[in-house]
């Protein structure tokens, strides 16, 4: 296993600086790129949309970048290249000058994605599902790592749009700067971090096409396994609020795509195999509805740490067994070793936790609500170690 770690955050650092709350964007983009995915941002104008995009393109040497604002006349030239004059020619052949455009580009950035027509949409579907483009009667192999797209708002319903929105396996929302700290640091700042920033020790081709076999030898145990069908079967009644359960439909390509993310994820922390830990983004990629974000975020937290508060709980009810019968029988201590098991299980717990903490895909604020839901679980302990008192009086 190739130790990826400390060189993917020296790139992150590099390029995320001048930027302010983007961090995580940023590293979620990566992860695609390295996955063979594609993102979709979602925000209003002047959120650093295009941005993340730009600073990608530094992650990888020599790169070629190429974005565009679509709009409802563009056309197929504009994205993928003018057909070429002298080839209808000379040979009678329909095909593109495609240098210097989509199909020659690494990085892509597309705004405004839900504007181009269906002439631009449909073969965006195969250049991101497979990575290539047909030029004539010839199919060619992209070099494409990464295609970000960005709108200002959800695809309208009932236009055909669903295939290409389920493309983009990470969906992103982009929010302005919360903080005052952050925001004045950013009102100050003299512009000297560029769009275009270096990126020290960025990743070669052949680095990129290594890795790519690496991560597809990346182990998902089953633990990981029953988590992931936990979520989806949780995924038929989402709570939206007091009065509305909601079914969330997450297509079977979808689920593919993301077990990728999951092996690329592994592959980033220098693991052989993915853990529960490595889900706790799975929130960004399973939503439809900008309003299911949170309450599917709290379902993934839930079923990646359930195996834990189910042990917590079936501790709880053999305890108290227990203590009722050493009331009627004040020989008896217990049935088994509660002290080991708990420790046991307490060690388990703060091995995830940190996991959770050193987890680059995971953002201070989603960290902090993990944190919480942890917090409650040592609790329990507490409790548990202070019931196991009872068996001794």
């Amino acid at each position: 296993m190739i130790n990826c770690k400390e060189r993917i955050e020296g790139l992150l650092s590099d390029v995320t600086r001048g930027i302010y709350e983007k961090e995580t964007d940023v590293a979620l983009a990566l992860l695609a790129a390295l996955a063979g995915e594609s993102i979709i941002m979602l925000g209003l104008p002047g959120t650093a949309k295009s941005m993340v995009a730009r600073r990608l393109k530094s992650c990888f040497m020599d790169a070629r970048g190429f974005e565009y604002l679509m709009s409802r006349f563009s056309t197929p030239d504009e994205i993928f290249g003018p057909v070429s004059i002298t080839m209808l020619k000379t040979s009678d052949k329909y095909e593109r000058v495609t240098d210097g455009y989509l199909p020659t580009a690494d990085v892509v950035f597309l705004d405004e994605i839900w504007k181009a027509g269906p002439a631009i949409q449909n073969t965006l579907l195969t250049v991101i599902n497979e990575k290539v483009f047909r030029n004539g009667d010839r199919e060619i192999r992209l070099p494409l790592k990464l295609l970000v797209a960005a709108s200002n708002e959800l695809p309208t319903k009932g236009e055909g749009l669903e295939a290409l929105w389920d493309r983009f396996v990470i969906r992103l929302e982009s929010c302005s700067i919360r903080l005052e700290q952050n925001f004045k640091k950013m009102l100050l700042d003299d512009d000297k971090y560029s769009s275009d920033v270096t990126a020290r020790n960025p990743i070669s081709q052949e680095e990129y096409a290594e890795w790519k076999n690496e991560i597809s030898k990346v182990h998902i145990p089953d633990t990981v396994f029953h988590v992931i069908f936990s979520i989806r079967r949780a995924l038929q009644a989402v709570r939206i609020d007091n009065d509305e359960h909601r079914s969330v439909y997450v297509s079977d390509r979808r689920w593919k795509n993301i077990a990728r993310l999951l092996k690329t994820s592994a592959f980033v922390h220098d693991r052989c195999g993915v853990e529960k830990t490595d889900m706790l983004f799975l929130h960004h990629c399973l939503w439809q509805e900008p309003e299911e974000r949170n309450p599917i975020r709290d379902i993934v937290v839930r079923c990646v740490f359930d195996e834990e508060s189910s042990k917590i709980a079936d501790i709880k009810g053999r305890m108290a067994d227990d203590i009722r019968r050493h009331r009627t029988n004040p020989l008896f201590r217990g049935a088994c070793d509660y002290s080991s098991e708990i420790d046991h299980l307490a060690d388990r717990i703060s091995n995830m936790e940190r996991t959770v903490n050193g987890n680059i895909f995971v953002s201070p604020e989603e960290r902090k609500i993990i944190t919480g839901y942890l917090k409650e679980m040592y609790k329990a302990l507490a409790f548990l170690r202070q019931d196991m008192m009872k068996l001794e009086d």
